[in-house]
């Protein structure tokens, strides 16, 4: 049996026993709060954690990531390549993560069901809502599904049967270094389209939800000001004056965040769609060129511009990764409650309010550990990104050279 289906196996089965056991044991209020949160945990750790085979090869780790890496690229998917791993986007929410192990014959290929930075956020914040806790459970096991049938489909077909990986011909050399050089700018193109659409969607986000607080608590001071007897035409002026109050405060300023932000989404969306074009005629090799500039000449010029697009899409930082920043938050919400708390017990009970004191430092003092941490291997990645870009480009400048001169 596959262990793919082993796992779903297993997560439904404990799914299904925490269930039970907390509907027979707990009340149904406390079920509904806690109980889907901890079905979902026990799902994504069941199913996402472990790595899955796709296929062995008689190849070293590096070579079989490199090899998979290109052909993923040439058929336009987007792969990230860091240290022992490949990250693939497979979709808006899905992704997997491609390894490889070492074995006496070469490597065994191996994938894991991840997701997008947006697809995290989505699948989390589904999760610890209360009411939407089934939707997410139902979102984790189609990112599942998607990356099995993905890994099954695309993945395994590109290894070869007998292991051996074949080479690329001489011929084809500098065309397969070129789509893959387009494809990695066409990525980091596409990485800081969505950075900056995050970013403007989060700050229209923000005026909005400040709106609403900010009009609950005009309108009460609007209501409350009013000395009208009529209880009803009192509470409508007070809508009404809220309303105006907090329109003319919002709309101008979602409309100049809009001014502001905006130029610069299209913008990198125009060099997106340029670079995903080129790739296109690029890969078409009976293709009429026309009128457009060749796809090195294209790549040339987004070279300049790809270290600044790096940089834009590693700017959201925890937005960019929402299991860290969900952990930090989760972590300074219950050190700010514990040390509260602490404050509350002190004349009552001060060895309890020495206990959760000490918990809530400890815990933040975990929480700020685990943040320079993050940043600091965050700041890596990026130079990481950087110098293999670099790196890139150098090598599809000598092959080109060398291109010329031989013709």
């Amino acid at each position: 049996m596959r262990s793919e289906v082993l796992a779903l196996v297993a997560a439904a089965g404990t799914d299904a026993a925490l269930l039970f056991y907390a509907f027979t044991h707990f009340e149904s209020i406390f079920v509904l709060f806690f109980g889907i949160i901890v079905a979902g945990g026990a799902f994504l750790g069941i199913t996402f954690l472990p790595k899955y085979p796709v296929r062995d090869v008689r190849a070293e780790p590096g070579a079989a990531l490199a090899y998979l890496a290109n052909r993923l690229r040439l058929m336009g998917y987007r792969v990230a390549e860091s240290p022992g791993r490949l990250t693939v986007r497979i979709g808006s929410f899905s992704a997997i993560l491609v390894t490889a192990r070492p074995t006496p014959s070469g490597c065994r290929v191996l994938y894991q069901p991840f997701a997008t930075p947006s697809g995290w956020g989505t699948l989390l914040t589904l999760l610890i809502i209360v009411y939407t806790g089934l939707a997410g459970l139902g979102l984790a096991a189609y990112g599942f599904l998607r990356a099995w049938c993905f890994s099954s489909s695309v993945v395994a077909p590109l290894l070869p049967a007998d292991g051996s990986l074949p080479e690329i011909p001489v011929e084809d050399r500098t065309r397969s270094m070129l789509l893959e050089t387009l494809s990695e700018a066409h990525r980091a193109a596409a990485e800081a389209t969505e950075a900056l659409r995050s970013n403007y969607g989060d700050l229209q986000a923000i005026v909005i939800g400040g709106a609403i607080v900010v009009w609950l608590f005009v309108f009460v001071l609007f209501a409350s000001a009013d000395v009208s007897a009529d209880f009803t035409a009192r509470m409508t002026m007070g809508a009404v004056r809220a309303t105006a109050a907090v329109a003319a405060a919002a709309i101008p300023l979602g409309i100049l965040i809009r001014i502001r932000l905006r130029p610069n989404v299209l913008l990198h969306r125009a060099h997106t769609e340029r670079l995903r074009a080129a790739m296109a005629r690029a890969s078409a090799p009976g293709a009429p060129e026309g009128s457009e500039p060749s796809a090195f000449e294209l790549l040339m010029d987004a070279s300049v511009e790809v270290p600044s697009w790096i940089k834009v899409s590693r700017r959201g930082g925890l937005n960019r990764d929402p299991a860290a920043g969900l952990f930090i938050l989760v972590a300074a919400v219950w050190s700010f409650s514990l040390v509260s708390t602490a404050f509350s017990f002190v004349f009552f009970n001060p060895v309890l309010a020495a206990l959760l004191g000490s918990l809530g430092i400890a815990l933040s003092v975990i929480a700020t550990l685990f943040y320079r941490r993050w940043k600091r291997r965050w700041e890596e990645e990026t130079q990481r990104a950087l110098r293999d870009w670099k790196g890139r480009i150098d090598r599809i400048r000598a092959e080109m050279s060398r291109y010329i001169e031989d013709l």
